[in-house]
């Protein structure tokens, strides 16, 4: 094998054309490929980071002939207790929502992002903090949320990592807060922005049936071992159509409605809206792998048929059908491999160059990266390669005439019939391909075209949007907003 190895280099080393344009065909591709499998690992392949992930649900309300299908995962506060009632497959249930708030206390006030939900969202997860409490029942009670949870690096930058932290106060749109725990370093839920954690409470209103369907949070179960989603989904569907009948007025509203509860894993759910993207750039990215190692595989046999003489002496002078297929074997590998480290650089590139997707609020977006199993991903992607592309000329070489070879190559130095033909084969395929690239080209331009004509109905030039949050503290209810 190292014979073969130092005589495979020498062999491309002497043709530096061919192997420079061979490395960096098969780079491009190889890398492509890389950056976007990397992506696809950590999005699509790796659970939300939590023990125990598959086990997470997620539910919300949806109204298709409203013209809500697929709303952002939105539950009733009603909802949430009747499905603590009347359902046993969870072993936890709880609501959440993100919110923005203005924090004092710590220096300048800062508009910071904060986590907030029933106290049994950090039990769902698991998570255990490194200081401290968690939130306590009692204390999503009205009157008693005033604590809060710091993230590690809100630990860090506020208080200098101190034991004193834990009982200091906080204010959070004017109001104090006690903090009462750290969560473990690292350890974020679905916004990487978030810096600490509160409870919330619900009132009475909240509760009551007149609050059915006013759908503003996120709803988040964990299923006891060996419950399905398929169990809960029923146990969901049943608890819904109990509430119909119990609302005869709104009865024929909903049921036009077409209202159901969608129960998904929550790890589908919340890469729904861009598993269908990262699916479509792989799937260029593979068509653009097979035109270059079409490609490659053309000028390999092409290089093979120059070779033929070579090979016919070697076989001629004793070297069997393996021996020589082995050597041809070497050097494709030898190719493969080079092209997929360079195609290993060029796949970090493009991991950075993909940042433009938002894969931030993704599960795992924020951690996106080469580890072991993308590079795993690459030299396995190589090797494919090297036996694509190498077994093309292989096939050739069963039907090696002696005489005919030294007869063609002293002719013409051109191939034979045969080989011409593999390579027409192969020059239609690679045309095929790249004009199958350029229709799905084609079309997404012509997609995206039509999203930018979409004429919103006024004069959207010169306009300013902006988000205006009054400190609740002040500000208590629309009565007090308003004239603000």
């Amino acid at each position: 094998m190292l014979s073969d190895l130092r005589y495979a280099a020498r062999m491309l080393v002497k043709e530096r054309g061919f192997a420079a344009t061979a490395v960096l065909t098969l780079a491009v591709c190889i890398g492509a490929n890389t950056a976007i499998f990397a992506v696809v690992n950590s999005v699509l392949l790796q659970p939300v980071p939590v023990p125990h992930a598959e086990q997470l649900i997620h539910m919300y309300n949806a109204y298709p002939g409203a013209g809500l299908a697929d709303g952002r995962g939105s539950t009733g506060v009603p909802d949430y207790f009747d499905r603590l009632r009347e359902t046993d497959v969870f072993q936890e249930q709880a609501l959440y929502n993100t919110r923005g708030v203005t924090l004092s206390g710590t220096g300048d006030a800062q508009r910071v992002r904060s986590m907030v939900g029933t106290p049994s969202l950090l039990r769902l997860l698991q998570v255990q903090p490194i200081r401290g409490r968690l939130f306590t029942d009692e204390e999503g009670e009205e009157g008693k949320t005033s604590k809060a949870i710091l993230t590690y690096q809100s630990w860090q930058e506020w208080f200098g990592g101190q034991e004193s932290a834990i009982g200091s106060d906080l204010r959070l749109n004017g109001m104090p807060f006690t903090v009462v725990g750290v969560l473990p370093r690292g350890f974020t839920f679905l916004d990487p922005e978030v810096r600490f954690w509160t409870p919330t409470s619900f009132t009475a209103q909240e509760k009551s049936d007149e609050s059915r369907h006013s759908n503003n949070w996120s709803y988040i179960g964990r299923l006891k071992p060996g419950a399905t989603v398929e169990q809960a989904r029923q146990q969901v569907d049943a608890l819904n159509r109990r509430n119909l009948d119990r609302f005869p007025n709104l009865k024929e509203i909903l049921v036009n409605a077409g209202f159901h509860t969608v129960v998904v894993p929550l790890q589908a759910h919340l890469v729904r809206e861009i598993r269908s993207t990262l699916y479509l750039l792989w799937g260029g990215v593979v068509f653009v792998l097979l035109v270059g190692a079409v490609n490659v595989t053309n000028l390999t046999l092409l290089r093979s048929s120059a070779r033929m003489k070579e090979l016919a002496t070697r076989h001629a002078l004793g070297a069997g059908f393996g021996r020589v297929a082995r050597q041809l074997l070497t050097e494709t590998l030898l190719l493969a491999l080079c092209g997929g480290a360079l195609g290993l650089a060029l796949g970090y590139g493009g991991v950075r160059a993909l940042s433009v997707l938002s894969l931030e609020t993704t599960p795992m977006g924020t951690s996106v990266g080469i580890d072991a199993r993308v590079v795993g991903f690459t030299f396995a992607l190589a090797l494919a390669l090297t036996l694509m592309i190498g077994l093309v000329p292989i096939v050739g070489l069963r039907k090696l005439n002696l005489s005919q070879a030294f007869r063609e190559e002293g002719r013409s130095g051109t191939a034979g019939k045969g080989s011409r033909a593999v390579r027409r084969v192969l020059v239609t395929t690679q045309v095929a391909f790249a004009f199958m690239l350029l229709i799905g080209a084609g079309l997404l331009l012509a997609s995206f075209q039509r999203v930018l004509a979409i004429q919103p109905g006024f004069d959207a030039s010169h306009v300013m949007t902006g988000i205006v949050n009054p400190p609740s503290s002040r500000y208590k209810g629309m009565e007090s907003v308003r004239p603000f």
